[in-house]
């Protein structure tokens, strides 16, 4: 009776033992570095069209997976304009149109088969019948698509971390990714909102596990969300006309702070919340955010550094809003090597396709910049090749 039931007892930790290991299999992580210790993240800000993405936008994101590989894709914000694709009339049509709007661009990253997330914007859910929450439904039924709301009790939708893994140590956390909604409309005060007081408690919380996991050691993490921070008022100041890289604003000339600034454009005056967040001065005690990525400001891309957090603008992807020639997508480079520091760099539009005539004649049919005589006579030059190319498949 005993060598039975030492037997028994024996296949059941056996199973046990198989059993754990199924689910170790099954929980294994979705991102981790490269073999040879790389990340590649793509950020696209502010795709910002309606149901039926451009063609020059859906050519030019197709390009961009091809030419970056990155490893992962990160949407910040305004991916479809709210207004030109819902009519805020019906519930069920601004339901068909927005999803056809993130099927425009979606279709694409699951085709190539890239892991992707997103933070909504402002205008994402502006004035049509339809939440955060369903759009964040409709993301979710495309494989691709690893995003989460971390708590749907929190101010928002959207808010989540995702953590990037080890190439030598597949169970072993090497960078965290955070993704805040930075919501839309501060409705007492007017103009734009910020990240609210529980989903910074949440960040802090969480950031405290994955440092206690970490052997006590903070996990080096980058934020992304759609609306920069109010401290980037801090590091402006007022300037003499015609300083390099400054911008005029209600008669004076302003620029970043010569300590503060690192490279890039400042062409746009930046648009934070109304009320100031504990989000940043949040991330400063905690010690680790190494960097914070936004959009909604389309000229801006500048980088700068304030308290020890690089405060990174990157330009409008979008044709069908406002923008400049600076339209593009910023490619960021991390080394599970050295996690203290990482490369970035924007890659235009014109980078790409800017020495073809044919190229540029399709840009400027749809660029906003651009003014209605130029959108005609661009297409007249362009739509005969168009046709050339079609039916001949001669290329100019």
């Amino acid at each position: 009776m005993k060598k039975v039931l030492s037997i028994l007892v024996a296949a059941v930790m056996l199973f046990a033992t198989f059993a754990v290991g199924i689910s170790a299999e099954k929980s294994s992580p979705a991102l981790r570095f490269n073999e040879d210790g790389k990340f590649r993240i793509l950020q696209i800000a502010d795709l910002q069209d309606n149901a039926v993405l451009n063609p020059v936008a859906k050519d030019f994101l197709k390009a961009a997976i091809e030419n970056e590989k990155p490893d992962l894709i990160v949407l910040t914000g305004d991916n479809f304009a709210g207004p030109s694709t819902g009519t805020n009339i019906c519930h069920t049509i601004d339901k068909s149109l927005a999803k056809k709007a993130i099927n425009e661009y979606m279709s694409i990253f699951e085709k190539y088969g890239i892991p992707v997330t997103m933070v909504p914007g402002n205008h994402d859910d502006d004035n049509i019948k339809l939440t955060k929450e369903e759009e964040l439904d409709m993301y979710q039924k495309y494989d691709c698509f690893i995003g989460y709301d971390a708590d749907p009790e929190m101010y928002g939708c959207g808010t989540h971390n995702i953590p990037i893994y080890s190439s030598k140590n597949a169970y072993k956390l090497a960078y965290n990714l955070w993704m805040f909604d930075s919501n839309s409309y501060d409705e007492a005060l007017g103009g734009y909102d910020y990240v609210h007081d529980d989903q910074v408690e949440w960040y802090v919380n969480k950031s405290n596990e994955l440092k206690a996991a970490n052997d006590g050691k903070v996990v080096p993490s980058m934020v992304f969300q759609h609306i920069i921070v109010k401290e980037i008022y801090d590091i402006i100041e007022e300037c003499p006309a015609g300083t390099p890289n400054s911008m005029e604003r209600d008669g004076k000339t302003y620029k970043f702070k010569d300590e503060n600034y690192k490279t890039g454009y400042f062409k746009e005056w930046p648009c934070p919340g109304t009320r100031p967040s504990k989000q940043f001065g949040a991330m400063v005690d905690r010690g680790d955010v190494v960097a914070m990525f936004f959009g909604h400001d389309h000229n801006n891309s500048f980088e700068v550094n304030y308290k020890g957090i690089d405060l990174v603008a990157t330009p409008g992807f979008t044709l069908s809003s406002y923008g400049n020639e600076d339209k593009g997508f910023r490619v960021i480079d991390l080394d599970e090597n050295d996690t203290s520091t990482y490369e970035t760099h924007i890659v235009q539009w014109q980078d790409y396709y800017g020495s073809s005539k044919m190229a540029m004649n399709h840009y400027n049919m749809y660029a906003q910049e651009n003014s209605g005589w130029v959108k005609f006579t661009s297409a007249l030059k362009y739509i005969p090749f168009a046709l050339i190319k079609v039916l001949f498949g001669y290329i100019f």
